[in-house]
């Protein structure tokens, strides 16, 4: 079965590799000069007029320059043309593009995009930096660049449906190609339920990671798996460099059994595990700029040692240690060449953007063959020594191994109820006030960090206490559940979370929000609560509610969590002075702006 499901995958590959080497036709792209801005403040205003003598001039295949901290201009003109044109960018890694189309010294289009923003901030929809060319007459475009990866711009001039013939077929390899990953993990995740050989979860995590840090790389992960979190994309190559490199260590441990046949190289894989560790935990804290260099020295280090560790076993006559070698080696081949092309000393699309994941994949094969070869011996060691054992025992162990894990379903179950109700109001099912108390402040740091705005919108029934009195604390509850189904239905902005803070206070946050569009989101709300009637086991009942928004960019300083949600609550205040049924949005901690 083995044989045949990697048989299978082996063709699969191969697709891939045919499916990589199909490319359609790209408009002929004019030469390209650029600029280094050493200072890092220069605008589009001084760039534009520098004399030509200041710009270099490179090939359009050509644009790479290795990890630096310093902004790139790019210039170029592209010619007349009755059709529509598109330019890609052909490297995801770009923290800030700013593009400026001039004709007669005019800019007619400007356009920001990159990986410090929001997938969903891009006009065009693709994991490369696309950007469509409005104008049919030739036009002056200027690229402004910045990135604390490797600076490399690989430009092309496509119509967009020559784009698309050309993506569909980059897509569909790279489906293949994770495809691929997904096969060999669910392969191996059922051989350790036939086996319950940690190996095989061990090698399924290591695949994991590798399907992550290219997805990482390709900007696949981006575009599909955290669009919302620009954070992540910053920090993703790192930290999933780092997590491959544990996990490659501890199938080598596990496959080539190191601890018993050679102490010494076990050690070392020991301490390449802790460094991976380590770097792990610096890489969600440092910058990436400093990270990427130390993740590819250590790359280097650590599968170099891997190299060696398998070669030596080899030696010593281990049968899979030889297949484990080639497998590693083809991909350290791709590793090494993919890091020298990212510290600018070449510069091939192909290679860098796809020889490691073809190295990855050979590589999954062939580790496959060695678990499955290393599996099957230790299957035969454990029928060996289960022939020796009483039967009356092995039945016994059965039975504990059958209650044990019980147990920890039993556990898992527990675990997840408890989790599930520590997080949720019970009566309104909404996230409860201690899930606002740990998510604000990670919310109020990423927007300083994104320069996004935050919203904070305080939300109070008028007259609650009434309602009780006058109908009891049954129906007040079910004014409130319903309450918060309103919001649920009508706050579906993603990114937007909604809280219960207390008795019949409600607290929505709405990241990324804009003054304007976030007030008028709230009235919206506030009159379909208005009209809306509430059912209840006593008859109907309307409300109103009163409404208190800040919005952090708003603020004066650098306000706190518990400042921005002070200014809220004082608004909140306000409109319950001023009458009832009113929004007010804060201007500082003392005093808000009247909003009817």
């Amino acid at each position: 079965m083995a044989t045949k499901l990697i048989h299978g995958c082996g063709v699969a590959l191969l697709i891939i590799m045919g499916l990589f080497l199909s490319a359609a036709a790209q408009e002929p792209l004019p030469q390209v000069s650029y600029y280094v801005d050493d200072s890092g403040q220069q605008r589009f205003e001084d760039v534009s007029v520098l004399p030509n003598s200041a710009w270099s001039s490179s090939e359009a295949s050509g644009l790479s320059f290795g990890y630096t901290s310093n902004p790139y201009w790019f210039r170029m003109t592209l010619p007349a043309a009755s059709y529509e044109r598109v330019l890609r960018i052909g490297y995801p890694l770009l923290d800030r593009i700013d593009a400026y189309f001039v004709i007669n010294g005019e800019v007619v289009q400007q356009q920001v995009l990159g990986d410090s923003f929001p997938f969903a901030q891009r006009q065009v929809s693709n994991r490369n930096f696309v950007l469509p060319v409005q104008q049919q007459e030739p036009v002056e475009l200027y690229l402004r660049v910045e990135t604390s990866s490797s600076m490399r711009v690989p430009l092309s001039l496509w119509k967009p449906t020559d784009l698309m013939a050309e993506e569909q077929g980059l897509n569909t390899a790279t489906a293949l190609y994770f495809g691929l990953l997904l096969c060999m993990i669910v392969f191996n995740l059922f051989s350790y339920t036939v086996a319950r050989d940690r190996r095989f979860v061990y090698y399924s995590a290591y695949i994991v990671a590798i399907g992550l840090l290219l997805a990482s790389l390709d900007g696949t992960g981006y575009q599909y798996l955290w669009p919302w979190f620009p954070w992540l994309q910053s920090k993703a190559v790192a930290v999933f460099g780092s997590i491959v490199f544990f996990f490659a260590s501890s199938v080598a441990s596990q496959v080539l059994q190191t601890e018993t046949r050679s102490p010494p190289l076990h050690r070392g894989l020991q301490a390449i595990m802790v460094a991976a560790l380590v770097l792990l935990l610096l890489a969600l804290i440092l910058p990436y700029a400093v990270m990427i260099n130390v993740v590819l020295l250590v790359a280097i280090v650590a599968s170099s040692f891997l190299i060696f560790t398998g070669a030596t076993l080899w030696r010593q006559g281990l049968a899979y240690a030889r297949i484990y070698t080639l497998a590693l080696s083809v991909l350290l081949v791709a590793i090494i060449i993919n890091a020298i092309g990212y510290l600018g000393f070449f510069e091939s699309f192909f290679i860098q953007r796809y020889l490691i994941m073809i190295g990855s994949a050979v590589e999954i094969l062939l580790l496959s063959l060695v678990l499955a070869l290393r599996s099957n011996e230790a299957r035969q060691e454990r029928l060996e020594a289960e022939q020796r054992l009483n039967s009356r025992l092995e039945v016994k162990v059965k039975q504990r191994t059958s209650e044990l894990e019980a147990v920890m379903r039993k556990l898992k179950q527990v675990n997840e109820h408890l989790e599930v109700k520590s997080t949720q109001d019970k009566l309104t099912k909404l996230y409860n006030r201690g899930v606002l108390d740990e998510e604000l402040p990670l919310e109020v740091r990423r927007a300083r960090r994104t320069g996004y705005d935050l919203a904070l919108v305080i939300i109070d029934i008028d007259y609650f206490k009434q309602i009780n009195d006058k109908f009891g604390h049954q129906v007040g509850d079910e004014v409130l559940a319903e309450l918060a189904r309103l919001l649920r239905v009508n706050f579906r902005r993603a990114g937007d979370r909604i809280f219960r803070y207390g008795g019949e206070e409600f607290i929505v946050l709405m990241p990324g929000a804009q003054e304007l569009g976030c007030h008028d989101k709230v009235l919206t709300v506030t009159e379909v609560i208005r009209g809306h009637t509430f059912k209840t086991g006593r008859g109907e009942v309307k409300i109103t509610v009163s409404v208190g928004m800040a919005l952090l960019n708003s603020l004066p300083g650098h306000a706190s969590s518990k400042q921005l949600l002070e200014a809220a609550d004082n608004a909140l205040y306000q409109a319950k002075n001023a009458g009832r049924d009113q929004i007010r949005i804060a201007r500082s901690l003392n005093d808000v702006s009247e909003k009817p």
